[in-house]
């Protein structure tokens, strides 16, 4: 049964009324969360150096900034690379600015970066986040050797 939307009609195409609040999706009056995605890559016989690297110049600082709602630090080595990438989530452009600077839509390297980095360019990108289906209040379900006596 096929049904047309007309301009004005409170439904869309697929039966959701409109302003209709969705499980894990935020009505557009909530508060924002923005994600920074940086991603980067290093010789997998540096991954983990750079690891360690990574989290204790970037991601523990990341993490201590007013603003910042986590952040997350992601590897992948194969072939003889490690790609990382972060992700880290913010209440607001001006709190990621605390971090990145003002001209927040370029890389913040870290001062190690070059003895690092191979590959392309690292680069950074900003997203709405319209979908957060996180576990409240779940506590890590995870273990990281890198955090261990931190």
């Amino acid at each position: 049964m096929s049904r047309s939307t007309k301009l004005g009609d409170a439904r869309s195409p697929g039966g959701i009324e409109a302003g209709a609040i969705l499980p894990g999706i935020a009505p557009a009056s909530a508060p924002r969360l923005i994600a920074r995605i940086w991603h980067g890559q290093t010789l997998a016989s540096k991954a983990e150096d750079y690891t360690k690297y990574l989290y204790e110049a970037g991601v523990r600082k990341i993490a201590a900034i007013p603003g910042n709602r986590g952040v997350q630090m992601l590897r992948m080595v194969g072939d003889g690379v490690a790609d990382f990438q972060v992700l880290s989530y913010w209440d607001s452009f001006d709190a990621i600015k605390l971090f990145a600077g003002d001209d927040y839509q370029k890389v913040r390297h870290l001062p190690k970066d070059p003895e690092y980095m191979i590959g392309k360019k690292p680069a950074v990108q900003h997203f709405e986040v319209t979908v957060n289906h996180w576990p409240q209040g779940s506590e890590s379900r995870h273990s990281n050797s890198t955090q261990e006596g931190a």
